[in-house]
């Protein structure tokens, strides 16, 4: 089971957040000279398996590229990294900027699988530092002003860094999709949110992981921006909650998602999903809806990031780059919410799927 923190330890004085047979038994009965029947046992969940991931399509493993090639520059809080698609290199490549979640102050381990996935898919990603201790630059919810400057630095040197090398993949800005996790989601917000004021690429599509800024200034992620209206309404947004994850906590059941989607009424229904994951054992491992459902360090990558995670990323950015229908990203559909079978065949736990808030725990 995995379960990866955002901001869910400690800022300050003292800030911890809690967000987290037998085999195959055959029997034969003689029931006559020429008459048996047999019975099989049911499996043990230590003999049931995640579904594998998919060999195409949204969140699979054909991918274009075998390889990516990563950069870094900037210092301190305004430090990044850029990871490029090569084996083969395209001549140009969407942009994605994907945002790490507090705690985080050196490498990319938190999200280092579904950014792999992402670059061999064919997009470059750009992860900026944007924090290097609990409370630099910003002290959280407190005043999440110094790590907005911080991200947008990080991302508008490493955009200048792509458009300046002969060698690099340039990167196609018109193109461009956020991701963000934890806190890291709500920097995303107001990033997507002012960006024509901070000079970064519009948004095309939005993706946010259980986005918290931590509870500790209130529990309706109060470090959001009060309007959210600079979000461009033809942006596609799916915004994800852990029945196990923020939600979860005992004063934060309105936080999350459910505090952010009262302040995005200027975007179509048709263009936003709310959605969330639960918990399902029926296997082996289990599958957690706990903090950090899509961060998963190297190796760590289960069937929730490629069935869900990846493939909603995936299938967002095709829907919102090339016009398609998005099928798979948005509304309450079976294709959406399908998680894929556990090796029995047993489906997993599909999504619960919203188009308003709140959503909560108990509507599994």
């Amino acid at each position: 089971m995995r379960r990866v923190g955002g901001l869910s330890q400690a800022i300050g004085l003292v800030v911890v957040l809690s967000m987290f047979a037998i085999g195959c038994a055959r029997s034969s009965r003689d029931a006559g000279p020429s008459t048996t029947t047999a019975t099989t046992a049911p499996l043990s969940p230590s003999e049931i398996h995640q579904p594998p991931q998919p060999a195409t399509g949204p969140g699979g493993s054909d991918y274009a590229h075998g390889e990516w090639r990563e950069s870094s520059g900037g210092e301190g809080a305004e430090a990044w990294y850029v990871f490029e698609p090569v084996e083969p290199q395209p001549a140009s490549a969407p942009v994605a900027i994907v945002m790490h979640g507090y705690f985080e102050f050196a490498g990319y381990d938190q999200m280092y699988e579904l950014i792999r996935h992402t670059v061999r898919a064919g997009t470059t990603v750009i992860y900026p530092r944007w924090q290097t201790d609990t409370a630099a630059p910003c002290p959280g919810p407190f005043d999440i002003e110094p790590c907005v400057v911080s991200a947008t630095s990080a991302i508008r040197s490493a955009l200048a860094y792509l458009e300046s090398d002969p060698s690099s993949v340039r990167p196609d800005v018109d193109r461009t999709s956020y991701l963000g996790f934890s806190f890291g989601g709500i920097l995303t917000v107001n990033l997507a949110n002012r960006y024509a004021d901070l000079g970064l690429p519009r948004p095309r599509a939005i993706f946010l992981d259980d986005p918290h800024d931590g509870g500790l200034a209130g529990f309706d992620e109060p470090a959001l921006d009060d309007s959210l209206a600079g979000i461009p309404s033809d942006a596609l947004l799916q915004c994800h909650v852990g029945a196990e994850g923020v939600i979860a906590g005992p004063d934060s059941a309105d936080g999350s998602c459910n505090a952010l989607w009262p302040l995005l009424g200027h975007i179509p229904a048709r263009n936003k999903s709310l959605v969330m994951t639960v918990p399902d054992s029926h296997g082996e491992p289990a599958l957690s809806s706990g903090h950090g459902v899509c961060a998963a360090p190297p190796g760590a990558a289960d069937a929730y990031d490629w069935n869900f995670c990846w493939k909603t990323w995936d299938e967002l950015r095709t829907a919102a780059l090339d016009g398609t229908s998005g099928v798979l990203a948005m509304g309450d559909t079976p294709t959406l919410g399908d998680n894929g079978r556990w090796s029995d065949d047993t489906p997993v736990t599909s999504l619960v799927i919203r188009d308003v808030a709140p959503i909560h725990p108990a509507d599994r």
